[in-house]
């Protein structure tokens, strides 16, 4: 049983790293892209 966990965690580490990476890129992209839309709505309202 521990041959098989001590063969079965780099793996899951590797796949959580890069599951974790893609989650944090796609937010920070999806993020980026609202307030510049937020930004110009306000500006025309205001001026």
């Amino acid at each position: 049983m521990n041959d098989v966990l001590s063969a079965l965690i780099p793996p899951v580490v590797v796949g959580g790293a890069f599951i974790y990476g893609v989650v944090k890129l796609l937010r920070s992209e999806a993020a980026g892209r609202r307030p510049a839309k937020r930004e110009e709505t306000a500006g025309s309202q205001d001026g």
